[in-house]
């Protein structure tokens, strides 16, 4: 009977000493989930940043090309216009 109560004693014994080994280990990975979800909120505030930062850049680089088309638009109807309040003389001919 001795022997049955210092082996429950050794049982109980390890038992203790894994909990406290889970519990340690429970509480590195929380602090680590933890630290995860500071570096995930993070990243969420840059992404945020980014997507503001193309979307000026795709509403300028819009701009630009609208305006350039509409330029060269101007250019060339003014030309036309010029030509139409001076047409040219048809080439002489040749004999």
């Amino acid at each position: 009977m001795a022997l049955n109560l210092l082996t429950l004693l050794r049982k109980i014994d390890s038992l203790l000493l894994l909990e406290a080994k889970h519990g340690e280990a429970l509480r590195t990975l929380s602090a680590e989930v933890d630290r995860l979800k500071g570096r995930v909120a993070s990243l969420e505030a840059r992404e945020d940043v980014l997507v503001a930062r193309s979307q000026g850049a795709a509403a300028a680089a819009a701009a630009t090309v609208s305006a350039n088309a509409v330029s060269d638009l101007a250019r060339r109807i003014g030309m036309l216009e010029e030509r139409s309040r001076h047409p040219r003389l048809p080439p002489p001919e040749v004999s």
